[in-house]
């Protein structure tokens, strides 16, 4: 966690080796196959391979012991699937059910699985790990974050407008690679002007009681 108090993300070099990125790369391509998209959540609900690797993350040095698996997406991005994302907090969790509680809100639903804004002091809990599978430097649509902004809290629009492009911070990665990263980081991508393979296994973490009663994780199972 300390990785990411001062500059709200971290690149860990050579976490996983070519041998354990083949089945990882097979598994990716089944699940959006058979999904038919480029972005496919829920992804350890349909896949034991990454339910299991999403457990053997939480043992990571990276993550404290009380944090578990709570969202799993691929992203998918290829030459034909090649778009671009503004700058933007990941501001929204995914939950079991509909339950009202102080500070939740506003509410929205992907693929059938609700979703709510969290108060910031939830967020600052929550720690999101990416794990590259291909090559994806700057010209490939990598991230790009703006180090430090997630000490600004939740921002509105016309505070994001109020961050420059120069601090921006291009986070590429080889195949292998692990980002860490603070949900209330600014970040964006660009369209990749060399597109290739863009596969990422993208994990959110956080304490597994830190929901008020009533709600759950979606993805809360272990």
């Amino acid at each position: 966690m300390k990785l990411l108090e001062k500059d709200g993300f971290a690149i860990l070099r050579d976490v996983f080796s070519e041998d354990e990125l083949s089945p990882l790369r097979e598994e990716a391509d089944r699940i959006a196959i058979s999904a038919g998209s480029a972005c496919v959540r829920d992804i350890r609900a349909k896949s034991s391979l990454f339910d299991s690797l999403a457990l053997t993350l939480k043992t990571k040095d990276f993550l404290t012991p009380e944090m578990i698996p709570v969202r799993s997406i691929l992203f998918d991005k290829t030459d034909s699937e090649n778009w671009p994302v503004p700058w933007h907090q990941d501001l929204t969790i995914a939950v079991r059910n509909h339950i009202e509680a102080d500070g939740y809100g506003p509410w929205s639903v992907k693929e059938r699985i609700p979703h709510v804004q969290p108060p910031e002091s939830l967020l600052t809990k929550m720690v999101t790990v990416r794990i590259h599978l291909d090559p994806t430097p700057a010209e490939n649509g990598a991230l790009k974050v703006i180090p430090g902004s997630h000490l600004s809290g939740r921002l509105k629009p016309d505070q994001i407008r109020l961050h420059t492009e120069s601090l921006a911070v291009t986070c590429s990665c080889n195949p292998g690679d692990v980002l860490l990263m603070s949900p209330l980081i600014l970040h964006a991508s660009s369209r990749a002007e060399n597109p290739r393979r863009r596969r990422v296994l993208h994990f959110e973490f956080a304490p597994a009681d830190a929901l008020p009663h009533g709600l759950e994780w979606h993805e809360a199972r272990n």
